[in-house]
């Protein structure tokens, strides 16, 4: 070999050595990010398997679709008992397993009462709104933690959190649509929404309450700080949903415990569980890697997300007044977000971290 064809190898292989150099070097911070937005997607594949189960009209002819406490009964009992296993291995480090310190149970089953609130406030919802508006209605739960934290913890309030508040509503309105403004419409069968005002104006109010519920878990957890492992947190919240869900089943006249009656059923509760744990485990690698803002921004790839599964599995692309009603509360939220002190928006996030890493299981 010629030295002038060893000299280009080398000048060959140091291009590469810099190109894969620069790649690993922007990678490298990007890393959480990265894991962030790949969580994401696993999250929304578990709320849209969770759509096809309430609304398959086709899984069995004269049968209701599954109904969302049959799903919430499911899938938190399974959560439970993975609460109990971890709490019972690593009982050394966690204090009065199963049940918590005494002086902090009463709010643990305050969080759980607050967490049913809002996980059925999205499960309810996804049967009659798409599933970009039922996610889109969700990130009103910042927005109304600020007010509620204002309220219950004392904490300051500026004036551009409380304009964005009331725009947000705005944003919401457009969502559901009400006849009086926007006249009575009618929809396909198999529509991925109902274009029944009367329904979709039920599905955004039980979804508000669930934003509600959603941030009263937020300030909950604030307020017992460190004085509860959040593993503690996450079963009671499990706890208290299976046992909610189980008296709705027993209780309510219209409703029957079903069971899965064929394989698509059967793997779509499998895959609330697989994706369940994916997104979990994702999502602690990806918060232990980014920091808190750029952390909180990426959650907003979720609606990116439901858009993509609205368009792919229904066909159903938004409307423009849902376009402009998720214009109005992202670019609201993002707003408050940028315009938050960097050290409050960071001493929030580290407080609801380790309770947030493991909410979603």
């Amino acid at each position: 070999m010629s030295k002038k064809d060893s000299s280009e190898e080398l000048e060959v292989a140091g291009r590469l050595h810099s190109e894969q150099s620069r790649s690993t070097e922007y990678a490298s911070p990007n890393a959480g990010l990265v894991l962030l937005v790949i969580s994401y997607f696993f999250n929304s594949s578990m709320v849209v398997s969770t759509k096809v189960l309430e609304t398959d009209h086709e899984h069995a002819p004269g049968r209701e679709p599954i109904k969302p406490l049959q799903i919430l009964l499911v899938r938190m009992s399974i959560t439970y008992v993975a609460t109990l296993l971890y709490m019972f291995k690593n009982r050394s480090t966690i204090a009065n397993v199963p049940f918590g310190p005494p002086e902090m149970r009463k709010w643990l089953v305050l969080r759980g009462v607050m967490g049913f609130f809002g996980v059925f406030g999205l499960y309810f919802s996804l049967m009659y709104l798409s599933l970009s508006d039922a996610i889109l209605i969700t990130f009103l739960t910042p927005t109304v933690t600020v007010l509620l934290a204002w309220i219950a913890l004392r904490e300051r309030l500026t004036t551009v959190e409380v304009i964005g508040s009331l725009v947000s509503f705005c944003g919401v309105v457009l969502i559901v649509r009400p006849s009086f403004i926007f006249g009575v419409a009618t929809a396909p069968d198999g529509s991925a929404e109902s274009e029944n005002t009367t329904d979709r104006l039920i599905a955004t109010v039980l979804s508000l309450v669930g934003v509600f519920g959603a941030s009263s878990v937020y300030i909950i957890i604030r307020h017992m700080g460190s004085k509860a492992h959040a593993i503690l947190s996450v079963s009671y919240f499990s706890l208290v949903v299976t046992v909610i869900s189980l008296l709705g089943v027993l209780l309510v006249p219209s409703m029957t415990m079903q069971t899965p009656t064929n394989l698509k059923q059967w793997l779509l509760f499998a895959n609330l569980g697989v994706c369940g744990f994916v997104f979990q485990y994702l999502l602690t690698l990806g918060i232990q890697k980014e920091r808190a803002g750029r952390g909180t921004l990426m959650a907003y790839t979720q609606l990116i997300y439901a858009v993509f599964w609205d368009v792919a599995l229904w066909h159903n692309w938004p409307k423009l007044w849902s376009w402009l009603g998720m214009l109005i509360i992202v670019g609201t939220a993002l707003v408050v977000i940028r315009c938050k002190p960097e050290g409050e928006l960071a001493r929030i996030s580290d407080e609801e971290r380790e309770s947030f890493q493991l909410e979603e299981m």
